[in-house]
């Protein structure tokens, strides 16, 4: 692996070149910016995969930066928007990637780093083991010295990934997974499935063995078995139960209904604390989703894949699902994150419950209202109809009440 000086120095190198283009006050800025790192980030990608570094960093800072809220951002769309050539034949070894303000043990150890992987390339050539018969074959003892360069090539390429990577076992090639947390090794991993010339994930898991196949489900089970719950239903329905309440306690305000209002006002509140905290509780188990969502896709092809292979057999450790057990007669039952759980989603649906009551309530009165009003409309039509009936003036009726 590239070690943590060659990186910190290359990383040195990326800020120095970026703040040779800025001025003093936005170079100030640019180095108080947590966000740099994601740009080095992409930086040294396009570096890893043989751009000259130095001819991106000037494209993307040739065009002023007056007004930019943050430097390191800015430069970062302007990279995503940058089409760089394909150069995924290009060769670029370790001293290649090392920047010229590397200390003297970084060079040393790039080229290191070099001359072992020629020496596993050497060695896979006179011997090659079962991963790499199956993906380039077995040289024959009269091929021509092109060839044989050729196949040393690519064999140094994969052999120093998979020492890289850990990876020990004879019929695997390279990690299924993508290296997220390194980009260095993800560059070695992409280099070695170009070396070997496999064509796509399927031929990866093909390669796999049973028993690797069964350590990603139970890498996803255990994956599973962590998982927050999913509120999202119980969200979105908390969410609407909050308008519809809003919409009664403001419909009420208009008819006047303080009492109606003031009631579906304070429900509005209890849904929208209910709500937060739902809320925080979707945030984690999202969070869960992004972080383990390749971990489950893989375990879902290395299910099909066990299958194509007619395996039946359970994998040992599976987690199962958690049932909660009825309380022994005498002891209080414990149910611990599920009980808590099913005492918030009861709470939710208690709350809606009374949300549909209020807005019930709420439609009642208003229709009795109106139908008191239509009921004294007729009496006054029917009693206006009679004969001889005189209607009485607003004096009138004035009198008659103090009397």
């Amino acid at each position: 692996m590239w070690s943590a000086a060659v990186r910190l120095a290359l990383s040195r190198d990326i800020d120095q070149q970026i703040k040779a283009h800025l001025t003093s006050h936005q170079a100030w800025r640019y180095d108080r910016e947590h966000t740099r790192k994601v740009l080095q980030h992409q930086l040294r990608a396009a570096q890893l995969a043989g751009h000259n570094l130095s001819a991106v960093i000037g494209y993307i800072t040739a065009t002023p930066l007056d007004g930019a809220r943050s430097i390191s951002a800015v430069l970062h769309h302007r990279l995503q928007q940058l089409i760089l050539p394909d150069l995924a034949g290009h060769e670029i070894t370790w001293a290649q990637r090392t920047p010229e303000g590397a200390s003297a043990a970084a060079r040393e150890l790039a080229a290191g780093l070099d001359q072992r992987a020629r020496a596993l390339g050497d060695q896979q050539a006179a011997s090659p083991e079962p991963w790499l018969a199956r993906h380039l074959g077995i040289l024959a003892p009269g091929a021509s010295p092109a060839l044989r360069q050729e196949y040393t090539r690519r064999a140094a390429a994969a052999a120093a990934y998979r020492e890289a990577a850990g990876i020990t076992d004879p019929d695997q090639a390279v990690s299924l997974l993508p290296h997220r947390g390194s980009t260095e090794l993800e560059d070695m991993r992409l280099a070695a499935i170009r070396a070997l010339e496999i064509r796509d994930e399927a031929a990866i898991i093909h390669g796999m063995t049973q028993g690797e196949l069964e350590a990603r489900t139970l890498e996803a089970g255990r994956a599973q078995a962590s998982a927050p719950p999913d509120v999202s239903r119980q969200l979105r329905l908390t969410a609407q139960a909050e308008a519809d309440a809003w919409q009664q306690s403001a419909d009420a305000a208009t008819r006047h209904d303080q009492a109606g209002s003031a009631n579906a006002k304070t429900l509005s509140g209890q849904l929208a604390a209910e709500r937060q905290q739902l809320e925080a509780a979707n945030d984690r188990y999202e969070q869960w989703a992004s972080a383990t969502a390749s971990t489950r896709d893989t375990a879902e092809k290395a299910r099909a894949e066990l299958k194509r292979h007619g395996s039946t057999r359970k994998p040992a450790e599976t987690p199962q699902p958690r049932v909660a057990k009825e309380p022994e007669p005498g002891k209080a039952a414990d149910f611990g994150a599920d009980h808590e759980h099913q005492t918030a989603v009861t709470q939710i649906d208690q709350l809606i419950a009374r949300a549909g009551v209020a807005a019930g309530r709420i439609a009642d009165e208003h229709a009795e209202r109106e139908a008191r009003g239509e009921y004294a409309a007729r009496v006054e039509r029917e009693t206006q109809a009679q004969p001889g009936h005189t209607p009485k003036t607003q004096p009138q009726y004035d009198a008659e009440m103090e009397l």
